[in-house]
């Protein structure tokens, strides 16, 4: 089944299978949390490490 969820905060989403990432209206980035963080850039990362979680232990 699918779950759709809308969150404001990340401890919400880190154990997701994807997260889509919208930014004004477009998707602009779709992947699993981990891929996401790794890339090193984007929305997501930033939200991650501005936030301060501990990204091994987190995903």
């Amino acid at each position: 089944s699918t779950v759709l969820t809308i969150a404001h905060r990340l401890d919400t989403v880190l154990d997701c299978d994807r997260i889509l990432v919208f930014d004004q209206g477009q998707l602009v980035q779709n992947d699993t949390p981990a891929a996401l963080v790794h890339a090193g850039t984007g929305i997501f990362f930033e939200l991650v490490t501005e936030g301060g979680y501990s990204l091994d232990k987190q995903l």
